[in-house]
């Protein structure tokens, strides 16, 4: 029925002029009369709750602030004033929550500043907040604040690292690294990740590093990787040169090998295969192969089992035409660290000369990645070991024999020079000074491609044209290269990058994405999975390339990643207004989550945010079923349990309500006996007619020794009681206020006797 439109008017007036001349009393008594009139009117209740916030009453306030989100959740007035009362009151993760709210409404009114500002006071209040920690920092990149934006995604990336999400951890960094390639803060984020200490956001600071730091690290670095000295990682120099190392990779290994046998007779000269072994070398010196072999062979019967022996035995057979014996002894010799590079690549060669182009190319790239993981650390090792995890397959499945012969001729080339070593150092520094954007070119695509030169060469002057921001110059370079190397890929992304750079973002894009779809047909999913994120930068929202990147996650079996990119997909849609399209992607979400042992956080994350967009709509069904699923996971968990009793008091279902009741009030006792009270009163503020409500809440005004507090409820349900004819529960309650001993007991006792005699 409406209320009185008059009224409400005038009860208004004089509570906004007894507000504006601070007489809280009387203005809370005019809102009041209007709230009478109106319950539901937005300005009548955030005025009372100001008025009772300003007299002190801050629980009831809270209340009032309650009853506004409830009419409209996006009220931000509301919502500010229930974050400040949150504060108040010391309850700081449920205002972490508030201000993730508010700077969610700010976001989709395109209001970055004050959502950023929401979302810090967000991750100031409670530290680990993951979904206020990744839209601050997206936002601050969006923005262009690319320092505190990177500063934000370490943060991320410690909370993560905390959680021991070690996936999660590393791909924040690798976002701040996108941002600050070179900074000093980001390296030392990944070398904490490594050795398991803490990572400290604040390491990145709010300006550059000196100019002089940066060109030293480009100059005596292999770009922004800490490596070793070139003469301490290669054994290169006077003393490199003094061994007289034979050429090769093979033939070298085959000469430590033989070293460390002779040293066998000074370890163990009393070892019967000691001396085999020595007159196995001395067959061997003098070409005497078939019966060094057979010596070896003994050497190994009677118990000899060094990894030498058999690298040694494996060359031996190979050099006799034993194919297939020489791969027996390789595979053994290939389990070493010390032999495992020479040995992969004699098995290479074996199975080549054997026509297995199979597992001679596996074992070929097997080699080959020893060497370029060598020349790196840090992140690039971690994104080269990505790219040589399907180099193999890549060559099998394109079933190109041409391209094939020419990538083993390269590489037996290349380990045939007489300084691969070094090579191999210089080819990783050209590579680098041509990578951006934390990208990181393989020795495998240096090989493979006859004009790398060439290639290596446009990378580097398009590079120095774009920062001296001659762009079209750089744009003819870059596709006078493609002309002549088509298949190329980094020649095709450096020129989305110049695209990038002439404000062509859409053209960019579509480069980006053209390049990422041949990436996936070559099976080289990491550099498709880092141009989808590129992408995503330039444009978050694009809903069709984050489904892509889901599907390439999934395909590589990348759950955690799948599922959170799940989730941004989700918060997308919903950000785009388009609400069921949302909760159909939680729901997939919640479909992976299930198939994976270590789903339940995502669960979780996901199941909150369905339940928050229910609630908003008023569907309590949909919202009650989000949150019972959530309790499957973790049955004592008090806020789930609480939103429950919320919720099934607003679908009246009072049974299912009073048995979550007593579950969540049995854990607040244990944990906390006064929210345990704070939340009855809540209840029974909302339900003043539901009697076993005023019950509980006497007994645990009772429990807390609020003696005064108590004989009121009762009193309160009393009369309630018999109101509704229930006059032996009215006796029990009239007894429960004489145990309590209250200044009028003699009339209690009267009233008990009149009642228990049905006099009244």
């Amino acid at each position: 029925m409406a209320g009185d439109q008059n009224k409400f008017q005038t009860a208004m007036t004089h509570a906004e002029r007894f507000s504006q001349e601070g007489k809280w009393p009387e203005a809370m008594k005019a809102y009041r009369f209007a709230l009478a009139e109106f319950p539901n009117n937005m300005a009548a209740i955030l005025g009372f709750g100001k008025a009772l916030l300003s007299s002190g009453q801050v629980d009831v306030a809270q209340k009032a602030f309650q009853q506004a989100l409830k009419v409209n959740p996006s009220n931000l007035e509301a919502l500010g004033h229930m974050a400040d009362v949150q504060e108040r009151i010391g309850q700081l993760d449920a205002a972490a929550e508030t201000y993730l709210r508010i700077g969610n409404v700010y976001a989709s009114r395109s209001d970055l500043d004050s959502a950023i500002d929401s979302w810090t006071r967000a991750t100031r209040l409670t530290s680990g907040h993951v979904d206020a920690q990744r839209k601050l920092a997206d936002a601050l990149n969006q923005q262009g604040k690319i320092r505190p934006a990177a500063r934000e995604y370490l943060a991320l990336a410690a909370t993560y690292q905390r959680g021991q999400d070690l996936d999660q951890a590393l791909e924040q960094i690798e976002l701040a690294q996108s941002l600050l390639p070179d900074d000093p803060g980001v390296v030392a984020a990944f070398e904490a990740l490594q050795a398991g200490s803490l990572i400290q956001a604040n390491k990145i600071s709010d300006t550059p590093p000196p100019k002089e730091v940066v060109s030293d690290l480009a100059q005596d670095n292999f770009g922004d990787d800490n490596l070793l000295d070139l003469d301490d990682l290669f054994n290169t120099g006077e003393e490199f040169e003094s061994k007289g190392r034979p050429v090769g990779l093979v033939e070298g290994t085959q000469q430590t090998a033989m070293e460390e046998l002779a040293n066998v007779i000074f370890e163990d000269s009393d070892n019967p295969g000691s001396m085999l072994i020595m007159q196995a070398l001395d067959l061997q010196s003098n070409e005497e192969l078939t019966e060094a072999i057979n010596i070896y062979q003994q050497a190994i019967q009677m118990g000899s089992s060094q990894p030498a022996i058999y690298f040694n035995l494996g060359i031996l057979y190979r050099q006799q035409g034993q194919l297939g014996e020489a791969t027996e002894m390789l595979q053994v010799s290939a389990q070493h660290q010390k032999y495992s590079m020479g040995s992969h690549f004699a098995l290479g060669e074996t199975y080549y000369d054997a026509n297995n182009h199979d597992l001679a190319v596996k074992h070929f790239v097997e080699a080959l990645k020893e060497v370029d993981l060598g020349t790196v650390s840090g992140q690039r090792s971690y994104q080269l070991a990505q790219t040589y995890e399907n180099l193999a397959e890549n060559f099998l499945t394109q079933a190109d024999t041409e391209k094939t012969s020419g990538f083993v001729s390269a590489l037996r080339g290349f380990f045939s020079s007489p300084h691969w070593e070094r090579e191999a150092y210089e080819a990783r520094q050209r590579m680098n000074s041509v990578s951006e954007q934390g990208s990181t070119m393989s020795l495998a695509e240096f090989l493979e491609t006859p004009e790398t030169e060439v290639m290596i060469t446009t990378l580097a002057l398009t590079n120095e044209y774009m920062r001296a921001n001659l762009l079209m110059t750089a744009s003819e370079e870059c596709l006078r290269a493609i002309q002549n190397v088509p298949s190329f890929l980094p020649l095709h992304i450096r020129l989305a990058d110049i695209l990038l750079k002439q404000d062509h973002v859409d053209q960019a894009v579509k480069k980006y994405l053209m390049v990422s779809r041949v990436y996936e047909m070559r099976n080289q999913p990491e550099q498709a999975v880092n141009l989808f994120h590129t992408v995503l930068k330039l444009a978050p929202m694009d809903v069709t390339v984050r489904s892509k990147l889901i599907d390439l996650y999934t395909s590589q079996g990348n759950t955690s990643q799948a599922l959170e990119q799940y989730l941004v997909l989700a918060d997308s849609y919903y950000q785009l207004a388009q609400v069921d399209r949302a909760l159909e992607k939680y729901n997939e979400a919640l479909r992976l989550a299930d198939s994976v042992g270590d789903g339940h956080t995502w669960k979780a994350q996901a199941l909150k945010r369905m339940a928050d967009i229910y609630n908003q709509r008023f569907d309590w069904a949909g919202a009650t079923s989000a949150y019972e699923r959530l309790l499957e996971s973790n049955p004592q968990d008090p806020t789930t349990i609480r939103h429950l009793v919320e919720l099934y008091y607003k679908q009246n279902k009072i049974s299912e309500a009073a048995t979550a009741l007593d579950t969540v009030l049995t854990i607040y006792q244990k944990q906390s006996p006064q929210t345990a009270l704070e939340f009855l009163k809540e209840l029974s503020s909302t339900y003043p007619d539901d009697m076993s409500l005023r019950q509980r809440l006497a007994v645990a005004y009772t429990q807390n020794n609020m003696n005064r507090e108590a004989i009121a409820e009762y009193d309160a349900l009393g009369e309630m009681q018999m109101e509704n004819g229930l006059r032996d529960q009215a006796v029990q309650t009239i007894q429960a206020i004489i145990n309590l001993g209250p200044d009028d007991v003699e009339g209690y006792q009267r009233l008990l006797g009149q009642i228990s005699g049905g006099a009244l």
